[in-house]
């Protein structure tokens, strides 16, 4: 029996591209069409080649994109990540760091490049397969960093130490949280109460406990 191709698998070399001029392709399109088939059909029920059929691609161009579907479900992070970390390093160093975080995530969720409900659909599916959700901490990575840098400003006495950096990853988990648990649970339209909620329970961490 001859052996079978890999449907995941990037195209080789001997498939044929289409005739003709070639189509122009949108990344944030073909990442739209893929969640919607996560949706529709479930995560692992779907192949790189199912997408690009859907997408109206070959495999090739959808791998030249994507390399992995994992890929295809973290697309569309990037403007919230830049517009957070433009607001936080314009944000006056007096301002509350809880305050200031929460204004600055919140407004990253406001961009108009961002698709919410693609979000919500996103952060569903990453929910529901732990081999997405343990990629968070290597998605998330530079946000660390970015944070580290918004609270050294705010707490130099910190800098070297090892809190500047269990805060910083406190912040980005607290938040990632969030963003999870709307998408599964809350009804809301939108994220934002859920943000601000975290970072108040982080915040009531250094509270004294209040009487019963």
């Amino acid at each position: 029996m001859p052996p079978t191709a890999d449907a995941d698998a990037p195209a080789s070399a001997g498939d044929r591209p289409t005739r003709g001029r070639p189509a122009e392709i949108d990344p944030a399109a073909l990442a739209r069409t893929a969640v919607a088939l996560f949706e529709e059909r479930g995560y692992d029920a779907v192949s790189m080649a199912d997408v690009a059929e859907a997408a109206g691609i070959g495999r090739r161009s959808l791998f030249r994109y994507f390399p992995t579907k994992a890929d295809l479900v973290w697309d569309g992070a990037e403007p919230v990540g830049d517009e957070m970390q433009r607001r936080l390093r314009s944000s006056p160093p007096g301002d509350d760091l809880l305050g200031a975080y929460g204004d600055a995530f919140v407004a990253g969720l406001a961009v108009p490049a961002l698709d919410l409900a693609a979000t919500r659909a996103r952060l569903r599916i990453i929910a529901a397969h732990p081999e997405l959700l343990t990629q968070v901490g290597s998605r998330m990575g530079s946000r660390s960093t970015t944070l580290a840098a918004f609270i050294a400003e705010r707490r130099p006495d910190l800098v070297g130490t090892v809190r500047i950096v269990v805060l910083a990853d406190a912040l980005s988990a607290a938040t990632y949280a969030a963003l999870r648990w709307w998408a599964v649970e809350s009804d809301d339209e939108r994220p934002d109460a859920a943000i601000r909620e975290a970072l108040e329970a982080l915040a009531d961490l250094a509270r004294p406990p209040r009487d019963s």
